[in-house]
């Protein structure tokens, strides 16, 4: 008889998406199985199928629930120090979010605290961020520096990031963002300056990112400076990303084309030009539902839009601590499927495997021979339920590289030394 580390036996329903990129009519599309048998050797889905036949070290008996891939979040900003509840009462109270940046608050506020804070204090933060992501059912998540806003502050960011790494294997990718904001005493171009000649390379050197971030947006970083940095942090051998058309339509969604961008993220303001430019390119656009609600924004991503135009669609939480204090990615499903719009099919392709194209990672999000074994047991009846039972956590089981992490909402496999 055959051998496996890991059987799930019986699943009651299990889902997953068909392709590895799901855009176009392809989106709309998921495998639904039921009473479905899948064997885990090593980090990797070995067989799924009816009645499997496998002597497993650890057999788990999942007829109560559904099984579906590990959820990717491909937009974070975890690592931080401070918070900002103040801003979010002046919000309530009729302030914007670009009045609250210009009086000296908004990035400028959490670079202030993540300066005051050494690496160590840093991580020590984000350990617990990373247990409650995990525990409802995160198993990849990006994470961006940007609150350092010089060259030493944004490498200790990155450090932290590094960390996080060795902490939680295979789980974590990390982005440079040193142009999330200008800092006080600089200019665009002066701070460009010593983004592009200074950060980049020690950012290089380190090898502490594998992706490059820029905000391009009114009073922050122009489409040109965006040219500028594409070229220098391509030159450097970073992949590419953008914050894109957030609060106006400057044509950055067509400048992540252009440039190849593996993501252009936001996009409330997209233009009908940005629309098609995405949809004819590989670019995915990664919407953040998240932060137009916490905002208390009228507008949200056009995700019907990018769907139909034939755009790949992923889906993430923005996760700071300033314009999205949520890291829920369940949360942020139900708010695509209620303010954006998207059938529930699209959805889970979203959090999946186009999430994981927005990190170029196509090892993981779909329940196949071959793929990484992040898989969620959740206790519901079926998937549909996952976004009418809005605001709970309905994780019961995360396995995370093929061992069972999280069980009965509770974490049974502990952090090495740190």
């Amino acid at each position: 008889m055959k051998r496996c580390d890991l059987l799930l036996k019986n699943c009651r329903e299990v889902i997953s998406p068909l392709y590895d990129t799901a855009r176009g009519h392809e989106a709309g599309t998921i495998e639904c199985e039921k009473n479905i048998d899948i064997a885990v050797t090593g980090d990797r889905i070995t067989a799924k199928g009816q009645g499997l036949e496998f002597e497993a070290e650890k057999t788990l008996e999942a007829s109560s629930y559904v099984v579906m891939p590990g959820l990717i979040d491909s937009h974070t900003h975890l690592v931080y120090g401070g918070s900002r509840e103040d801003e979010f009462v002046l919000r309530l109270r009729g302030a914007s979010y670009e009045e609250i940046g210009a009086a000296g608050g908004g990035i400028k506020n959490s670079v202030q605290h993540t300066r005051a804070l050494s690496e160590e204090e840093l991580f020590r933060l984000a350990l617990p961020r990373m247990e409650d992501i995990l525990a409802h059912g995160t198993t990849t998540v990006e994470i961006k520096s940007g609150y350092g806003l010089d060259t030493e502050n944004e490498l200790k960011m990155l450090r932290v990031i590094k960390r996080l790494q060795k902490a939680y294997p295979d789980t974590v990718v990390a982005t440079f963002m040193g142009p999330h904001e200008i800092p006080p005493g600089e200019t665009e171009v002066s701070y460009m300056d010593r983004v592009c000649e200074e950060m980049l390379p020690r950012v290089k050197d380190e090898g502490l990112a594998e992706f490059a971030d820029i905000f391009v947006e009114k009073g922050v970083f122009s489409p040109e400076s965006g040219k500028r940095y594409f070229k220098e942090a391509r030159k450097n051998g970073f992949k590419l990303k953008i914050h894109a058309d957030e609060l106006h339509p400057l044509g950055s969604a067509e400048l992540a084309a252009r440039f190849g961008a593996f993501s252009a993220d936001h996009l409330m303001k997209i233009s009908h030009q940005g629309i098609q430019s995405l949809a004819e390119s590989r670019t995915t656009a990664t919407l953040l539902p998240g932060t137009s609600f916490f905002l208390m924004m009228k507008d949200y991503a056009p995700a019907r839009s990018l769907i139909e135009a034939g755009a790949v669609v992923a889906l993430a939480s923005d996760y700071n601590p300033g314009s999205n204090h949520g890291f829920n990615m369940q949360f942020v499903m139900n708010l695509a499927a209620m303010f954006l719009k998207m059938k529930p099919e699209e959805i889970i392709n979203a959090v999946t495997v186009n999430a994981a194209g927005a990190l170029g990672l196509s090892d993981r999000g779909r329940i196949a021979p071959g793929k990484k074994a992040d898989l969620l047991l959740l206790n519901i009846p079926n998937y549909k339920y996952l976004f009418y039972n809005y605001g709970i956590n309905n994780v019961h089981t995360v396995i995370k590289n093929g061992k069972v992490v999280l069980e009965n909402y509770r974490r049974i496999a502990y952090l090495p030394q740190l």
